[in-house]
């Protein structure tokens, strides 16, 4: 049977399925029967549009790294110095981790279940990470931190810490991470 769907279409609810699935249930119990009958599409139509299933992933976490880069960073006209820039996208994190079925960070979850380091999705997920760290650095050189190197992977750790603490103990990451990042700021700013 024909598709009569634009290929666009087709892919964006791939990726939707991809997104809802793999958050929800993991990459690896995923297989590509379930995306291409929750998706709505066939096989060969998820085939015609992602090569493998690592393809996917690799489609996936980029577009969930965009997703969560956008809700994460405050609005580039909202004027706020580079501190408050940080301490915004971490107060952010935390009020995103109240929400019910919290998935926690799709990279971290990604780089669980893919632990080979040479694979190509495990490769993209260290990059998003290493994307991220230079993120807090590029904002902690902004704010004149006295090492932003050493606080830019500080935060880093702080906030792949606070996704993990939510992910795992499936509630909402507590007020205090807020503090550690204050702290950790004030300990290298002018």
């Amino acid at each position: 049977m024909a598709e009569t769907i634009p290929s666009d279409d087709v892919r964006d609810r791939v990726l939707t399925s991809a997104r809802r699935l793999f958050n929800g249930r993991g990459i690896n119990v995923t297989g590509v029967d379930l995306l291409s009958e929750t998706a709505g599409v066939s096989k060969r139509s998820l085939y015609q549009r992602f090569r493998t299933k690592d393809d996917l992933i690799e489609a996936y976490l980029a577009e969930e790294m965009s997703c969560v880069l956008a809700d994460l960073l405050p609005p580039a006209d909202a004027g706020l110095p580079p501190a408050e820039r940080i301490m915004a996208l971490f107060a952010t994190a935390r009020r995103q981790s109240e929400i019910d079925d919290y998935p926690g960070c799709p990279v971290l979850n990604t780089a669980a279940e893919i632990r080979d380091p040479a694979h190509p999705v495990r490769v993209a997920a260290v990059a998003y990470k290493k994307k991220m760290q230079a993120h807090f650095e590029a904002e902690a050189r902004l704010a004149g931190a006295a090492d932003p190197g050493q606080l830019g992977e500080q935060l880093m750790m702080l906030f792949d810490g606070a996704m993990t603490y939510a992910s795992v103990r499936k509630e909402p990451m507590p007020e205090s991470l807020l503090t550690a990042v204050r702290t950790l700021l004030d300990a290298q700013l002018p």
